[in-house]
């Protein structure tokens, strides 16, 4: 029976698959994204500093750019469903790990590593189950939905823990946050089902070499693999540094300059689910164009962003912010399905894993590389230097044909060596 029609769109079925990917995000995305809302708890309760209390968030992405590869490899060759539900249960154990027998905040430290390595499997298995359930005409729609999974689980962590925190300690948080991982794995493990889509997976995985030459034929793969580590450090810097830009060059109270931020995240969020969904209505065929224009869009916003004199009123900034929320937010969905689709049909979650690898890497050094030239150089290098690679990708994508239906290619048969 089909599960989709032209007209009325996804059928019941693939509404349930989206909505446990969407829970299985959420609930991921409240485990790990928790980490950031209870830095000032840690610095708070082991008397830290500032950066030694951010080790948390570092630490616990250092897992999961260990083993994003890894993990995915293990999706395609066993299938979401176990992979996803073992590795969100692990994350809930790693969380209860760290509350009941973290002794110090290395030991702390320990658990939140383990937590990221096992929170790696939520992107490539999410992925590979919109890409092998849905059609190519309705991929945008379920993928921005489960993207935007992302900053709800963010938004109702910081409404949960740091209150969880307050009454009861760091330790009654990372047990709510222990207890919300084994929930969603075994939520995800006990209603998801891969049917008669997991027959790919009898495949061998190719190696990582293999790998890059297969996707390396698809004329798009390098450019939106760039785009995508670029838009990382652009959205992931952004982020990191303009409550303190908006408060030192606008003459803002930190509390006033977060609350202007915020708009970038309340337009960004819904976003996530609109932007990939209008691409795919009006422009079937044409993400990599589509995705080229935010990049210059976001590339200009920033500019002006940047430039705007000091006397600029507050209210001024509002258009500029909520624009760049839906272009600095929004784009990401967009990358991910070009991605994913471009890659072998045995090798989806192995590919967004490798991809997703370069991109957290991006995000992890471009903050600190932005830190370092506002202090040689100021602001204004700062924010020109962060968006060039940004700029220079946008013709290349540009330039890129149309594809319509495009569906992720099967490999081609690995041909033995002469005399063998």
């Amino acid at each position: 029976m089909s599960t989709t029609t032209a007209s009325s769109g996804p059928g019941a079925q693939l509404w349930t698959i989206l909505g446990l990917a969407v829970a299985a995000q959420t609930a991921g995305s409240i485990v790990s994204q928790g980490v950031y809302t209870l830095v000032p708890v840690f610095r708070e309760a082991f008397g830290l500093s500032q950066a030694e209390a951010a080790l948390a968030v570092t630490v616990m992405n250092g897992g999961q750019i260990l083993s994003l590869f890894t993990l995915g490899r293990l999706i395609d060759r066993h299938g979401e469903r176990a992979v996803v539900a073992i590795a969100m249960a692990g994350m809930g154990l790693m969380a209860m790990a760290g509350a009941m027998l973290a002794t110090g905040y290395a030991s702390l430290l320990l658990a939140l590593l383990l937590l990221g390595v096992c929170y790696a499997a939520v992107q490539p298995g999410g992925t590979r189950a919109i890409l092998r359930w849905f059609p190519t005409r309705h991929r945008g729609l379920a993928t921005g939905f489960r993207q935007a999974a992302v900053p709800l689980g963010t938004a109702l962590a910081a409404m949960l823990l740091p209150l969880l925190a307050a009454s009861g300690g760091w330790r009654a948080a990372l047990l709510a946050q222990g207890g919300i991982g084994i929930a969603g794995g075994l939520f995800f493990w006990a209603f998801y089902r891969e049917g008669d889509l997991a027959e790919s997976r009898k495949a061998p995985p190719l190696p990582l070499r293999q790998l890059l030459a297969v996707l390396g034929r698809d004329p798009a793969f390098w450019p939106v693999l760039g785009a995508g580590i670029a838009m990382s450090s652009f959205q992931f810097t952004f982020t990191a540094s303009a409550i303190a830009f908006m408060a030192e060059r606008f003459g803002l109270g930190l509390v006033a300059a977060a609350a202007l931020f915020a708009i970038v995240q309340f337009t960004g969020i819904p976003s996530r689910a609109l932007l990939p969904m209008v691409v795919d209505r009006l422009w079937p065929g044409r993400r990599e164009h589509c995705l080229g224009w935010v990049m210059a869009l976001c590339t200009a916003l920033t500019a002006l962003y940047a430039l705007l004199p000091a006397e600029t009123p507050a209210w001024a900034l509002y258009p500029v912010l909520a624009l760049l929320g839906i272009f600095g937010i929004g784009w990401f969905p967009l990358y991910l399905l070009q991605i994913a689709e471009i890659a072998p049909k045995n090798a989806i979650a192995t590919t967004v894993g490798f991809s997703s690898t370069l991109c957290m890497i991006a995000m992890a050094l471009a903050p600190l590389a932005f830190g370092a030239v506002v202090d040689a150089g100021g602001y204004g290098l700062a924010w020109g230097l962060l968006v060039l690679p940004v700029g220079l990708l946008v013709p290349r994508l540009l330039r890129l044909p149309a594809r319509e239906g495009r569906e992720p290619q099967d490999q081609e048969p690995v041909r033995p060596a002469a005399g063998s």
